[in-house]
Protein backbone atom coordinates (compact mmCIF):
# COMPACT_ATOMS: atom_id res chain seq x y z
CA UNK A 1 0.00 0.00 0.00
CA UNK A 2 1.57 3.28 -1.07
CA UNK A 3 1.24 6.40 1.03
CA UNK A 4 2.40 9.90 0.30
CA UNK A 5 4.54 11.23 3.09
CA UNK A 6 4.42 14.94 3.84
CA UNK A 7 6.83 16.87 6.00
CA UNK A 8 6.02 15.82 9.54
CA UNK A 9 6.30 17.77 12.76
CA UNK A 10 7.73 14.60 14.31
CA UNK A 11 11.34 13.50 14.10
CA UNK A 12 12.32 10.63 11.79
CA UNK A 13 13.10 8.55 14.90
CA UNK A 14 9.64 9.12 16.39
CA UNK A 15 8.04 8.36 13.06
CA UNK A 16 10.05 5.14 12.64
CA UNK A 17 9.16 4.03 16.19
CA UNK A 18 5.47 4.52 15.41
CA UNK A 19 5.82 2.60 12.14
CA UNK A 20 7.54 -0.25 14.01
CA UNK A 21 4.69 -0.34 16.55
CA UNK A 22 2.12 -0.43 13.73
CA UNK A 23 4.03 -3.23 11.96
CA UNK A 24 4.08 -5.30 15.18
CA UNK A 25 0.45 -4.73 16.13
CA UNK A 26 -2.05 -7.51 15.57
CA UNK A 27 -4.50 -7.11 12.67
CA UNK A 28 -7.34 -6.93 15.21
CA UNK A 29 -5.69 -4.03 17.05
CA UNK A 30 -5.01 -2.15 13.80
CA UNK A 31 -8.65 -2.63 12.72
CA UNK A 32 -9.94 -1.39 16.09
CA UNK A 33 -7.65 1.63 15.96
CA UNK A 34 -8.67 2.46 12.38
CA UNK A 35 -12.36 2.20 13.30
CA UNK A 36 -11.80 4.48 16.28
CA UNK A 37 -9.81 7.03 14.25
CA UNK A 38 -12.48 7.10 11.54
CA UNK A 39 -15.05 8.28 14.11
CA UNK A 40 -12.92 10.93 15.85
CA UNK A 41 -13.26 13.57 13.14
CA UNK A 42 -15.11 14.09 9.85
CA UNK A 43 -11.81 14.45 7.98
CA UNK A 44 -10.57 11.09 9.33
CA UNK A 45 -13.86 9.44 8.32
CA UNK A 46 -13.68 10.94 4.83
CA UNK A 47 -10.04 9.90 4.40
CA UNK A 48 -10.58 6.29 5.51
CA UNK A 49 -13.77 6.00 3.46
CA UNK A 50 -11.94 7.37 0.41
CA UNK A 51 -9.15 4.81 0.78
CA UNK A 52 -11.29 1.73 1.41
CA UNK A 53 -14.59 2.42 -0.37
CA UNK A 54 -15.65 3.38 -3.90
CA UNK A 55 -18.09 6.09 -4.87
CA UNK A 56 -21.22 4.84 -6.67
CA UNK A 57 -20.75 4.40 -10.40
CA UNK A 58 -16.96 4.01 -10.35
CA UNK A 59 -17.12 0.41 -11.56
CA UNK A 60 -19.62 0.82 -14.36
CA UNK A 61 -18.32 -1.01 -17.38
CA UNK A 62 -19.57 -1.04 -20.90
CA UNK A 63 -19.56 -4.55 -22.31
CA UNK A 64 -16.94 -4.78 -24.99
CA UNK A 65 -17.72 -6.54 -28.25
CA UNK A 66 -15.13 -9.23 -27.58
CA UNK A 67 -16.51 -10.05 -24.13
CA UNK A 68 -17.85 -13.58 -23.84
CA UNK A 69 -21.37 -14.16 -22.59
CA UNK A 70 -20.02 -16.27 -19.74
CA UNK A 71 -17.50 -13.63 -18.62
CA UNK A 72 -18.72 -12.43 -15.25
CA UNK A 73 -18.11 -8.71 -14.86
CA UNK A 74 -19.43 -8.46 -11.32
CA UNK A 75 -17.03 -8.54 -8.41
CA UNK A 76 -19.54 -8.52 -5.59
CA UNK A 77 -23.17 -9.16 -4.78
CA UNK A 78 -23.97 -5.71 -6.16
CA UNK A 79 -23.19 -4.05 -9.46
CA UNK A 80 -22.96 -0.28 -9.70
CA UNK A 81 -25.69 -0.51 -12.32
CA UNK A 82 -28.26 -2.00 -9.93
CA UNK A 83 -30.74 0.43 -8.47
CA UNK A 84 -30.67 -1.24 -5.03
CA UNK A 85 -26.85 -1.30 -4.81
CA UNK A 86 -25.33 0.18 -1.66
CA UNK A 87 -24.17 3.78 -1.91
CA UNK A 88 -20.55 2.72 -1.57
CA UNK A 89 -18.80 -0.59 -1.87
CA UNK A 90 -15.47 -2.05 -0.82
CA UNK A 91 -12.52 -1.19 -3.00
CA UNK A 92 -10.51 -4.24 -1.97
CA UNK A 93 -11.79 -7.81 -2.01
CA UNK A 94 -10.27 -11.17 -1.10
CA UNK A 95 -9.86 -13.53 -4.08
CA UNK A 96 -11.82 -16.74 -3.56
CA UNK A 97 -9.13 -19.18 -4.75
CA UNK A 98 -5.94 -17.87 -3.18
CA UNK A 99 -7.26 -15.68 -0.32
CA UNK A 100 -5.17 -12.72 -1.52
CA UNK A 101 -6.39 -9.14 -1.68
CA UNK A 102 -7.04 -7.44 -5.00
CA UNK A 103 -8.15 -3.94 -6.00
CA UNK A 104 -11.52 -4.03 -7.79
CA UNK A 105 -10.45 -0.98 -9.82
CA UNK A 106 -7.72 -3.09 -11.44
CA UNK A 107 -9.72 -6.29 -11.94
CA UNK A 108 -9.54 -6.71 -15.69
CA UNK A 109 -10.86 -9.51 -17.87
CA UNK A 110 -7.60 -11.48 -17.66
CA UNK A 111 -6.45 -10.50 -14.15
CA UNK A 112 -6.77 -14.00 -12.79
CA UNK A 113 -4.47 -16.70 -14.14
CA UNK A 114 -5.01 -20.24 -13.00
CA UNK A 115 -2.31 -22.84 -12.66
CA UNK A 116 -1.85 -26.49 -11.87
CA UNK A 117 -1.34 -27.62 -8.28
CA UNK A 118 -0.35 -31.01 -6.94
CA UNK A 119 -3.37 -33.26 -6.37
CA UNK A 120 -2.51 -34.79 -3.00
CA UNK A 121 -5.99 -36.27 -2.56
CA UNK A 122 -5.59 -38.44 -5.66
CA UNK A 123 -3.90 -41.84 -5.21
CA UNK A 124 -1.68 -41.09 -8.20
CA UNK A 125 1.22 -40.11 -5.93
CA UNK A 126 0.60 -42.64 -3.14
CA UNK A 127 4.01 -44.30 -3.61
CA UNK A 128 5.96 -41.14 -4.44
CA UNK A 129 8.65 -40.29 -1.90
CA UNK A 130 10.22 -36.90 -2.60
CA UNK A 131 13.46 -38.00 -0.90
CA UNK A 132 13.83 -40.88 -3.37
CA UNK A 133 11.91 -39.79 -6.47
CA UNK A 134 12.46 -36.04 -6.42
CA UNK A 135 10.24 -33.01 -5.92
CA UNK A 136 6.65 -33.42 -7.08
CA UNK A 137 5.80 -29.82 -7.90
CA UNK A 138 8.20 -28.94 -10.72
CA UNK A 139 7.58 -27.84 -14.31
CA UNK A 140 9.00 -31.16 -15.54
CA UNK A 141 6.65 -33.21 -13.33
CA UNK A 142 3.67 -31.06 -14.36
CA UNK A 143 4.45 -31.78 -18.01
CA UNK A 144 5.23 -35.49 -17.61
CA UNK A 145 2.50 -36.44 -15.10
CA UNK A 146 -0.45 -34.14 -15.80
CA UNK A 147 -2.88 -36.57 -14.19
CA UNK A 148 -1.20 -35.95 -10.83
CA UNK A 149 -2.16 -32.28 -10.86
CA UNK A 150 -5.42 -30.35 -10.73
CA UNK A 151 -6.41 -26.93 -12.05
CA UNK A 152 -6.96 -24.54 -9.13
CA UNK A 153 -9.94 -22.94 -10.85
CA UNK A 154 -12.19 -25.91 -11.49
CA UNK A 155 -10.45 -28.90 -9.86
CA UNK A 156 -10.31 -30.71 -13.22
CA UNK A 157 -7.41 -33.12 -13.58
CA UNK A 158 -4.32 -31.59 -15.16
CA UNK A 159 -4.73 -33.59 -18.38
CA UNK A 160 -8.11 -31.91 -18.96
CA UNK A 161 -8.50 -28.34 -20.12
CA UNK A 162 -8.33 -25.80 -17.34
CA UNK A 163 -10.45 -22.71 -17.16
CA UNK A 164 -9.61 -19.59 -19.09
CA UNK A 165 -8.20 -16.41 -17.62
CA UNK A 166 -10.90 -14.39 -15.89
CA UNK A 167 -11.51 -11.51 -13.56
CA UNK A 168 -10.89 -12.12 -9.87
CA UNK A 169 -13.97 -13.25 -7.96
CA UNK A 170 -14.37 -12.27 -4.31
CA UNK A 171 -14.53 -14.78 -1.51
CA UNK A 172 -17.87 -13.83 0.00
CA UNK A 173 -17.00 -15.65 3.24
CA UNK A 174 -14.02 -13.30 3.76
CA UNK A 175 -16.14 -10.13 3.59
CA UNK A 176 -17.14 -8.44 6.79
CA UNK A 177 -20.90 -8.48 7.29
CA UNK A 178 -23.11 -6.98 9.94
Amino acid sequence: MAFSYVHSQYSPGETQNLYNAIDSATPERVRALLKHLSTTSPSNFTYVQGELMLRPGVLKRARSEDQDEEDDVSESNYSDEQTHAPTRRQRFEIFEWCDKEYDVLHNEKKSCQWHLEVDYENDFRADHDEDCHGTIDTPEMREKYLEGFVWTCCNNLGAELGCKQTRHHPNRAKRARR
